[in-house]
């Protein structure tokens, strides 16, 4: 049986933890893309702790970034 330290250490997926940065290096299903039909609004999807952004550019392609500007977060500093 493992202790409580050792759970956390094990399930936690934030940026930064272990698990985190093991399930980052894999690929990991956020949508179906009949989820996200052309002409429909980007979606806020949480994924291992991280507020994303899903959407469909002009050509039609399905993206997935950050939720917040890394710009602008960066030029508020």
């Amino acid at each position: 049986m493992l202790t409580k330290e050792q759970n956390e250490l094990l399930t936690r997926t934030g940026s930064g933890t272990p698990a985190g940065e093991l399930f980052r290096r894999y690929w990991q299903p956020v949508a179906l893309a009949e989820e996200l039909p052309p002409g429909t609004s980007p979606r806020p999807v949480r994924l291992l702790g991280e507020d994303l952004v899903l959407f469909r550019n002009a050509k039609d392609e399905i993206g997935l970034m950050g939720l917040r500007c890394p710009w602008l977060c960066a030029r508020r500093r």
